[in-house]
């Protein structure tokens, strides 16, 4: 059953739907906290996943006449290959593994450059897609096993010197969000599978593995808040300490100039930088009291202004 008289399956229709969606909701959680780079390089994949579903699902299409035969080849048979091409620098940037350095560098090439030479070039001189969709796989395929044996050792690795069993879980689950398709040509130009059965399979082991992934996200993000929270509240703790400290010195200073009670109240509200006016208003006395008190203190401290009763009393 397809959408509209296209070859569109309209169960990989509802599948792209819901990746829409997906992406969107990707795209306001990346917003909310743009710190999280794994997010952003998540919603790169989900869009390319998108875009590879509407190709492959449309293309070849002989009905439609406003994309080139050439064309319409390429984006159904062979931009997998562009989604797979992200693959190597997505694993590099969001497992966080040394390993992965090259890869996430230079891997993209081992995809890229056979994709050139086969649709490129042969594909455009000899117009063989089946010899095309056959061959191009080859160089992609041995990398792919390089690859992925290097990202699963280095999961592993890094696990046993870790022992960190959420970040093992997420690296798994970003393995195999990709693995499945990455594979699909096997299936495809290989086995002769359809490319429906194919895709359909795919997308439905991606979207479990991103509910898993996403779920480790947000325990990542809730965890990060708890210890942000925790922190302030020892800084809090800490500043409450020191403020006492302060306090307890500017009172004992305060008491080693003989200072009354209400001397010590205006001297504190001097050293918050408050106006007569505005310590007259607060302490319910005339502003012409305060300038008295004002007077007397500086007489006992033995200074000349307000700058200098500070310091005298802070030190």
């Amino acid at each position: 059953m397809t959408l509209f008289d296209t070859n569109m399956p309209l169960i990989i229709f509802f599948i792209i739907i819901i990746e829409v969606a997906l992406l969107f909701q990707q795209w306001i959680g990346y917003l909310t906290r743009k710190h999280e780079h794994k997010r952003l390089y998540h919603l790169y994949l989900v869009l390319l996943l998108i875009l590879y579903n509407i190709f492959e699902g449309f293309f070849p299409d002989h009905r439609i006449t406003f994309v080139p035969e050439k064309w319409q080849n390429f984006l159904g048979y062979a931009f997998g290959y562009v989604f797979c091409a992200y693959c190597p620098v997505y694993f590099y940037k969001t497992m966080g593994l040394k390993t992965l350095k090259f890869h996430g560098s230079y891997g993209f090439l081992f995809i890229i450059i056979p994709l050139i030479v086969f649709y490129g070039v042969l594909y455009p001189v000899n117009n063989d897609i089946s010899f095309t969709r056959k061959y191009v796989y080859i160089i992609p395929v041995l990398y792919a096993i390089v690859l992925f044996s290097t990202a699963i050792k280095g999961i592993y690795k890094k696990y046993k010197h870790d022992k960190e069993q959420e970040l093992l879980i997420e690296r798994l689950c970003i393995f195999f969000a990709v693995f499945p398709v990455s594979i699909t040509p096997v299936f495809g130009a290989w086995l002769g599978i359809d490319k429906w059965i194919i895709t359909f399979g795919c997308n439905i082991g991606f979207l479990v593995v991103n509910m898993v992934l996403m779920r480790q996200f947000v325990r990542q993000s809730k965890s990060e808040q708890a210890r942000l929270a925790e922190m302030r509240r020892e800084i809090e703790s800490i500043n409450a300490a020191a403020k006492k400290d302060v306090l307890a010195n500017f009172i004992e200073k305060c008491s080693f100039y003989n200072l009354t009670t209400r001397e010590t109240e205006i001297a504190e509200l001097i050293a918050e930088g408050m106006k007569y006016k505005d310590i007259a208003e607060k302490l319910f006395i005339s502003e012409r009291t305060v300038a008295k008190h004002v007077q007397n203190i500086f007489l006992k401290a033995g200074v000349e202004n307000k700058t200098m009763l500070i310091k005298a009393l802070k030190a």
